[in-house]
């Protein structure tokens, strides 16, 4: 047995080994590549070497921190962007390398498909279906929050109305990355699963995401806008624009690739006409000057695409979320790492930061409850939704640098500057601590669901059956008493799960 078990040691250990020399060979290859292709800027020292770089790194680091799940990939991302940019060496070499347009323009790609990737998962049946508390909980927290954050803005950092109703939106923003999978790990072990806490947050996290990003959008919009007569009529103009511009072009899409048209290749042709499109929008309508109705427009593309699609979009949002882990969540949070220059921080912002992130948090707490007021729930059940609605992290990331990629005069680059610090503070200081609480205090405020035993007969005996069996025939109760009892035991267990799970228990 020792000999067997020395075998399989080595053999894992060759395996190992024989990994990281084929990425380290693979990583050659793509230097070589690029300095063949691009010449001195895929050198050391070149903008190109420095996006490879930080992508790598990124990615490779990303991979080692893996097995730590209740660490999200995007913290030591961000580290290591903010190493590359301010270790003295590293940073001359690889940091300030980076072009700003490029930086900006691989940002606005990644932002895009985190838009497109969350409109694909919008359960349209779900927000149906819970459409009162889901609105209460996405709206009421985040435009509080936003308005307190705002606030303080103007008065701890001396922030002008529109920047700080960005900063706001911005701070006020969840993210579905850290939140989401977090949830659906306790609904795996039946926490929470009979008051339907984990289908409210996760249908709520992305229309929360929506009204962040779109106001932030619109502040940043009228902001820098040029013509005075257009201000006025922004914010209905962006709204409008972006929800036609979606809807037209889902529809297009629709009618082009039918869900009934399962032909080889079908799902490739929707991935493409989907990402190209998204991608021309998003930077079509920012060039014509209107970043939130860009926002907005690609997230009503992606979900009119779920609903035209039906289930053939399910191979498409995997696709795009493969896309999204292995390409740009490296390159988004690198790169926003990297735009933090420790020496333009001051003592000032970080301290107003922390200050307006731990205000705002405590009214964001506060609304959640208050929105989840009459609903019947536990106080312990509403207290772990508040703290599940707290980690940021995604849309801080990828808001947070576009104020100062349109900044054109010095003030407004180091309010940008400013208001890209307190997204990266707010990352830091809400995503990890908000990760471990959900896992720690979900077991300990939430009602479990015990798994029905299983019996001789070798099937698992679901929580339908368990409760339908009780309900038998007779002539006096009748057969349509039975399946309306049936219908209403359906329906329960949809609005306690989804509508897959519902299915297979009954």
């Amino acid at each position: 047995t020792f000999t067997d078990s020395g075998g399989e040691s080595h053999g894992a250990v060759v395996e190992m080994l024989r990994a990281c020399a084929a990425q380290l060979l693979l990583a050659t290859l793509a230097f070589l590549l690029l300095y063949v292709i691009t010449g001195p800027e895929g050198s050391p020292g070149g903008s190109h070497f420095a996006l490879l770089v930080l992508y790598l790194a990124a990615l490779w680091v990303g991979k080692l921190t893996a097995p730590f799940k209740k660490l999200p990939p995007l913290l030591p991302m961000l580290l290591v962007g903010f190493l590359l940019r301010n270790v003295p060496e590293l940073g001359t070499m690889i940091g300030k390398q980076v072009d700003p347009e490029w930086s900006s323009a691989l940002r606005l790609s990644a932002l895009t498909l985190i838009l497109t990737r969350a409109g694909l998962a919008m359960d349209l049946n779900a927000l149906l279906r819970l459409r009162f508390v889901v609105l209460r909980l996405a709206m009421l927290p985040c435009l509080c929050e936003a308005t307190a954050a705002a606030l303080l803005a103007t008065w701890l950092l001396d922030f002008p109305p529109l920047w700080a109703a960005m900063l706001g939106f911005v701070v006020a923003a969840i993210s579905p990355a850290v939140v989401v999978p977090s949830l659906l790990a306790l609904q795996d072990q039946g926490f929470g699963v009979e008051a339907g806490i984990p289908t409210m947050v996760v249908a709520a996290a992305p229309l929360d995401d929506v009204l962040s990003i779109a106001g932030f959008g619109i502040c940043l919009g009228i902001s820098f806008a040029e013509s005075s007569w257009l201000n006025y009529a922004r914010a209905p103009l962006e709204l409008l624009l972006g929800l036609g511009t979606g809807m037209i072009g889902a529809a297009l899409l629709a009618v082009l690739t039918p869900s009934s048209n399962e032909e080889e290749g079908a799902k490739d042709l929707r991935l493409l006409l989907l990402l190209s499109a998204a991608l021309c929008t998003a930077f079509g309508l920012r060039e014509v000057g209107f970043s939130g109705a860009a926002a907005l427009a690609v997230l009503v593309l992606g979900a009119g695409c779920a609903r035209g699609w039906g289930p053939a979009a399910k191979p498409v949002s995997a696709s795009i979320a493969d896309l999204w882990t292995r390409l740009a969540q490296p390159l988004l949070f690198s790169l926003v790492g990297a735009s933090v220059v420790v020496t333009d921080l001051e003592t000032e912002t970080l301290a107003g930061g922390l200050l307006i992130i731990f205000i705002a948090g405590l009214v964001r707490f506060c609304a959640v409850m208050l929105a989840l007021s009459g609903r019947g729930m536990k106080q312990q059940e509403k207290f772990f939704t508040a703290i599940a609605w707290t980690p940021k992290a995604t849309v801080q990331a990828a808001l947070g640098g576009l104020a100062l990629d349109e900044a054109r005069e010095d003030n407004e680059e180091l309010l940008g500057r400013r208001l890209l610090a307190v997204a990266v503070l707010c990352i830091l200081v809400t995503a990890p601590p908000g990760a471990t609480l959900i896992a720690l205090m979900g077991p300990r405020l939430l009602q479990k669901v015990d798994k029905p035993e299983v019996e001789d007969t070798g099937f698992l005996q679901r929580p339908a059956e368990l409760e339908f069996q009780n309900t038998t025939w007779s002539p006096r109760i009748g057969c349509g008493k039975i399946g309306r009892r049936a219908g209403e035991l359906l329906v329960k267990h949809v609005l306690d799960n989804d509508l897959r799970t519902s299915v297979l228990a009954f």
